[in-house]
């Protein structure tokens, strides 16, 4: 399927446990932008995404640009 066939599984699996869990830390971030991408990122990584990994903490790549909640 290739790395395009596993990108799309992906946004899938995101959309899904979206409905599921309810909303995305990104979508309350200020750093937000449609995409999926931030910026911290120029594609949010899948972890981040399926709520994996809180962005307040450190992840690889992200500039030093966390998590910080719209006002």
């Amino acid at each position: 399927m290739g790395n395009k066939g596993s990108e799309k599984f992906q946004e899938l699996e995101a959309e899904f446990a979206d409905m599921l869990f309810g909303e995305v830390q990104c979508d309350t971030c200020i750093h937000y932008q449609e995409g999926p991408k931030c910026d911290a990122f120029e594609k949010i990584p899948f972890d981040i995404l399926a709520r994996r990994h809180d962005h307040r903490n450190p992840y690889p790549g992200d500039k030093g640009i966390r998590y910080e909640p719209k006002k």
